[in-house]
């Protein structure tokens, strides 16, 4: 599906799509649904991000879900244009995407739900890593601060760690200083078997934008990087 050109929705347009769907899902019978994406990060700020899509993450998920979400949302007075169900190839297996596009204010936002993280792992391998909060007068399960870290550090290139990404988690480290230790964050990365991409990003992060991930030193010595 070609997209549009991205535009940055703000967090009370997303939210709304956020805390119409997440309870639906779970009624549903969808047990393991995980925030993800830029939204498992504004769990965790004093003032959530502009995004231009909402990520779950979940391996119970199937096109009737989709479409039965589709609906509710639509009944829920929200303007959805279509959904699509993609397959992509992984490192480790092949991911579906299971999306709705919307529009909000005129203006494109897409949900997108994920059956596999990690170069295409189950979910499941998060499961210790998550913890249940509430945020925005809702329950919802997000990753711990310290998995946040450690996911946003290990997207596959190209992708890998854009400017703006590594802007935006060197906030959230700033701002979550109590609570993170970077020795679990490495310790998580070498469980996921992840930590040859993250190299792989801090070194492009280096080079390509002239950047550097705060306490990146506490994850891998200089030389490794």
């Amino acid at each position: 599906m070609k997209r549009p050109v991205e535009i940055r929705t703000a967090p009370r347009e997303w939210l709304l799509v956020l805390k119409t769907a997440y309870p639906f899902l779970v009624e549903l019978g969808i047990g393991d649904l995980l925030l993800f994406g830029s939204q498992a990060l504004s769990v965790y700020l004093n003032s959530p991000l502009r995004s231009k899509d909402l990520d779950l993450v979940s391996s119970q998920i199937g096109p009737g879900h989709l479409e039965a979400l589709r609906k509710h949302l639509e009944t829920s007075g929200m303007e959805t244009r279509s959904t699509t169900v993609q397959t992509k190839p992984l490192a480790r297996s092949r991911m579906t995407i299971y999306t709705v596009e919307l529009r909000l204010n005129a203006k494109p936002f897409f949900l997108e739900i994920f059956d596999k993280v990690l170069d295409g792992q189950n979910p499941s391998i998060l499961a210790s890593d998550a913890q249940r909060v509430r945020k925005w007068n809702m329950e919802l399960w997000a990753p711990s601060p310290n998995a946040v870290v450690a996911l946003r550090l290990t997207f596959r290139q190209p992708e890998g760690i854009s400017r703006l990404n590594a802007t935006r988690l060197n906030n959230f480290i700033r701002q979550n200083r109590g609570k993170l230790d970077f020795h679990e964050v490495r310790s998580m990365i070498s469980r996921w078997g992840m930590d040859d991409t993250v190299k792989e990003n801090l070194e492009t992060l280096h080079k390509s934008h002239r950047l550097r991930i705060l306490n990146e030193k506490l994850l891998y010595p200089r030389e490794e990087l």
